[in-house]
């Protein structure tokens, strides 16, 4: 039946979905940059692009099912949120659906973005790339931990290539031994089918995303960022049959 429907789902992007969703995200953008970067607001950045990625789901008619927030992540905590990263699809799921402001540590490309480039910036979110100082980055995270907001963080550094769980990178546990904040491992499990890299056109699929217990630092150290990767990556690919 998805085969079948397709061309008229690809149909709707082209005249409908795209143009909506690009009108959408330049004036979400322009809101974030002046609530929350030019007035300083709180909360001012996190809740247009909550709306922003609510409605891009309900746009492209992709059905979610949360699994496990309630029961394991705390409105009067912060965490690193760790997950998986199948698709572009992605951003919008954990944005809308998190439920908690949070800071993204993000590729530094996405910088070059039009108008949401900026408003990232300008609100504080951590651009990285192959030559940006180690030292930079966990001194811009250990700071947002401590103003009391959360981060989320895709501990593969980049999208599937093939839908398949990749090799995690230290980064997320490495700020949470820093600052001895608990992980939430989050699995994405269905977005890969929605848009995967080097595709145009969004292909309709459920989602479920699980949050996992918070994962508690071991101690301090190199053992613990090796166990935080560990049994966040275990659990995760547990949730998706990748054991």
């Amino acid at each position: 039946m998805r085969k079948i429907l397709h061309p008229l789902y690809a149909l709707y992007q082209i005249l409908f979905a795209w143009w909506v969703g690009i009108i959408a995200t330049a004036i979400t953008s322009i809101l974030i940059w002046f609530l929350g970067g030019i007035l300083k607001i709180k909360n001012g950045d996190f809740y247009p692009a909550w709306v922003w990625c609510r409605f891009m789901c309900l746009l492209f008619f992709i059905p979610v099912k949360v699994v496990g927030r309630e029961e394991n992540v705390r409105k009067d905590k912060n965490y690193i949120f760790v997950a998986n990263h199948q698709g572009m699809f992605d951003i919008f799921l954990l944005y809308a659906f998190i439920n908690k402001n949070f800071k993204w540590m993000m590729k530094d490309s996405l910088r070059k973005v039009p108008l949401l480039g900026v408003a990232c910036y300008k609100t504080d979110h951590i651009f990285v790339n192959r030559t940006t100082p180690q030292k930079d980055i966990f001194r811009k995270a250990q700071k947002i931990i401590k103003s009391g907001l959360s981060m989320s963080i895709f501990a593969e550094g980049t999208r599937s290539d093939n839908g398949k769980l990749g090799r995690f990178k230290k980064g997320a546990f490495v700020v949470a031994n820093l600052t001895q904040t608990e992980i939430v491992p989050i699995a994405i499990d269905g977005a890969y089918d929605i848009l995967p890299k080097n595709c145009f056109f969004a292909h309709w699929s459920p989602v479920t995303l699980t949050f996992h217990k918070p994962i508690e630092c071991q101690g301090r150290g190199s053992e613990n960022v090796d166990y935080l990767l560990e049994e966040t990556r275990s659990v995760i690919a547990k949730t998706l049959g990748e054991e």
